[in-house]
């Protein structure tokens, strides 16, 4: 694997792969999964020694948590992989059709192209970009942190393997290995040979890269979510769902980071979802930054005055990626709903289902907290773009 990227290759097989069958493609996505299931000894073993490294070098608990996968995970990306062939991406259809003045005017679906995706720690970020990139007609260019080297290495030789079987060009996906940043910086000047850059990872990370490009970009720079406990909540509901929304993935995007409890039902929910929360080794805090993304064991509370009050909060510390309330109170839902502005807003649910798996979208690319082209969950569909297709019989302008 090289260290410099041939912009040439790539684009051709991007117009190889537009044209390439869903039969190819699923074919791809089967053998990908079973080739991570026949490797798994492999993909294990780098995984070890990507954690001990990253222990060695002292990295925060909450990140190293983002490199793990065990047997389970393994077999769950296996299958996250395999599922994608059920879906359609809509490469080729006609979205809107329309007659003018002795036109046919069709406006169909494409794909964008060629991506490139930079992304820290996560290593099924790996193959979750190659399934769907592939599934969507679309070449990828990969750039993984180098705390996960090992493990994406692995991986990508599943990729390049299932590539080849599938008849499809191996150029489709390109892993870069280098953690030369200079490789990285170079790609992101390139907007001649690439589409869309899609990053995903700290809020760091993000910002470099879009200070770097002025190719377009599709992240979201920072996460965490706060939900609103309403008088009218049904406390058992809130429980569960607030202790699933921190613990389940405590280090993920669409973690927990802080309660607002109406003052109406602070006395008697507060040590309610305090010892439930402690009782999972959550730490639970009255005072904090609440501008922090915690991405770990910690979870601030707040009492509020009323709806209006938490509305505000939301507004003032949101980083439009999810926020949530709890509540059977219609009005004070439906204003939630209308004046709170982020990709995902949950009601009586636990927010750490803001993810494209559960959203039936096999995958996901990232969680996108832009206005333009796409927002929440990047699936197939997000991936795609669409084309006039102008038909005439000798028309002329008049």
């Amino acid at each position: 694997m090289k260290n410099s990227i041939d912009y040439k290759k790539i684009r051709r097989a991007s117009v190889l792969l537009a044209q390439s069958t869903d039969v190819q493609k699923n074919l791809f996505l089967k053998s990908l999964g079973e080739k991570i299931v026949r490797n798994q000894k492999k993909i294990l073993a780098a995984n070890a020694r990507d954690i001990k490294s990253a222990e060695a070098k002292g990295l925060e608990r909450a990140f190293i948590q983002r490199l793990v996968l065990d047997e389970k995970g393994l077999r769950h990306l296996a299958v996250k992989v395999q599922s994608v062939q059920k879906l359609k991406s809509g490469l080729g259809e006609t979205i809107e059709k329309t007659e003018r003045d002795g036109l046919i005017l069709k406006k169909v679906r494409v794909p964008l192209g060629v991506l490139a995706v930079i992304y820290e720690a996560r290593p099924e970020v790996t193959t979750d970009v190659a399934s769907l990139c592939v599934k969507s007609g679309n070449a990828a260019i990969l750039k993984g942190g180098s705390e996960a080297l090992a493990t994406n290495t692995a991986l990508y030789a599943c990729i390049r393997a299932a590539l080849k079987k599938s008849g499809l060009p191996e150029d489709a996906v390109t892993f870069i290995t280098t953690g030369d940043r200079a490789v990285t910086n170079e790609m992101l000047t390139r907007h001649d040979g690439i589409d869309l850059v899609i990053a995903r990872g700290g809020y760091a990370m993000v910002k470099g890269v879009m200070e770097r490009t002025k190719i377009p970009v599709l992240a979201h720079s920072a996460g965490g979510a706060r939900v609103y406990v309403d008088k009218s909540a049904d406390l058992a509901i809130a429980e569960r769902t607030l202790v699933n929304a921190k613990i389940n993935k405590p280090s993920a995007c669409d973690s927990l980071d802080t309660i607002l409890v109406h003052r109406a039902i602070a006395k008697k929910f507060i040590p309610l979802i305090t010892k439930a929360m402690e009782a999972e080794g959550v730490t639970v805090r009255r005072q904090m930054d609440w501008d922090e993304e915690t991405l770990s064991l910690k979870v601030g509370i707040k009492v509020v005055k009323d709806a209006d009050e938490a509305i505000a909060f939301i507004e003032k510390h949101s980083k439009k990626h999810t926020e949530g309330i709890v509540a059977k109170d219609a009005k004070v839902v439906k204003r939630f709903l209308n004046v709170i502005d982020a990709a995902a807003l949950f009601v009586n649910a636990s927010i750490q289902l803001h993810d494209g798996y559960v959203f039936g979208l096999g995958a996901e690319m990232g969680i996108s907290t832009s206005k333009l082209h796409a927002r929440g969950p990047v699936g197939l569909k997000e991936l795609t773009t669409y084309k006039w297709e102008v038909y005439g019989h000798g028309n002329i302008r008049q």
